[in-house]
């Protein structure tokens, strides 16, 4: 008898210990968007940051180019994580959206008031900016895409496309 009663007590705190674990998960889950909001957010806030300080039209054409191709897929992604993880909440959504799109503008703003002040200030900003699209590229997005073994060759051959439509932009200038 004892054994049995020790059996379910066992099972019932297993049972306590999993549920634990999925409220740990759920919360886990829940924050998962706005860490994404945050790391795209300072991301758009340093693209922005490079187009204000860019001094050159042709420059600025091309930093707003490369901005506006990956922009909307930024975008999306964020919106289809906070849409899965907050169904029903549209009005939130929609905040955290157009919060999403204001850091760029913010960023452009800050590169215009930093503009022509300090040479070594444009430097480091411009250094920010580019390192943060190459810790993206590089550690996120490729990563994440070719880890997954299905179409790499169309993947490569879109990857390699992407590239060289950004390095043709150069010849614009």
């Amino acid at each position: 008898m004892q054994s049995l009663i020790r059996d379910q007590e066992d099972e019932e705190k297993g049972k306590s210990i999993t549920t634990t674990e999925l409220a740990s998960l759920r919360h886990v889950s829940s924050m998962t968007p706005f860490v994404i909001l945050i790391g795209l957010g300072v991301h758009a806030l340093f693209e922005g940051l490079s187009l204000g300080l860019s001094n050159k039209t042709s420059s600025s054409v091309i930093f707003a180019v490369a901005i506006l191709l990956h922009k909307g897929a930024a975008g999306l992604s964020l919106g289809i994580s906070m849409a899965k993880t907050f169904p029903g909440k549209d009005a939130f959504v929609t905040k955290m959206m157009l919060l999403f799109a204001l850091f760029t503008p913010l960023g452009v703003v800050l590169g215009w008031l930093l503009q022509g002040r300090h040479q070594l200030t444009e430097i480091i900003f411009s250094c920010l900016a580019a390192g943060s699209f190459l810790y993206i590229a590089c550690s996120e997005v490729i990563v994440e895409e070719f880890s997954e073994s299905t179409r790499k060759g169309q993947k490569l051959f879109f990857y390699l496309l992407g590239i060289s439509l950004i390095c043709s932009l150069m010849f614009f200038e």
